[in-house]
């Protein structure tokens, strides 16, 4: 599902207009990043969790030159599925 196609089916369902659908979504996508940025767990009723992860600096090995390569720490988003959406899609 493309974000067109998605922000037509939000419009459908809940009456409102595909552009206030859209400014929704991008006011969604900007709280998630503020929470996201600032630690916080993020919680979408029925789809799933998202949170922010640290990962530890580490060495690696490139596979086409198998040189060591340093790999820096980083925090990577995770996401757990509902359990709701899970039984539904399964």
């Amino acid at each position: 599902m493309t974000k067109n196609e998605l922000i037509s089916a939000i419009a459908d369902s809940t009456g409102k207009t595909k552009a206030d659908v859209g400014t929704i979504l991008a006011s969604l996508g900007r709280a998630i990043e503020g929470g996201l940025k600032a630690g916080d767990e993020i919680v979408l009723p029925g789809v799933g969790k998202l949170k922010p992860d640290a990962r530890a600096a580490r060495t690696a090995r490139n596979p086409s030159t198998g040189a060591m390569i340093d790999v820096p720490a980083k925090t990577v988003v995770k996401f757990k599925v509902a359990k709701e959406l899970a039984d539904a899609v399964a």
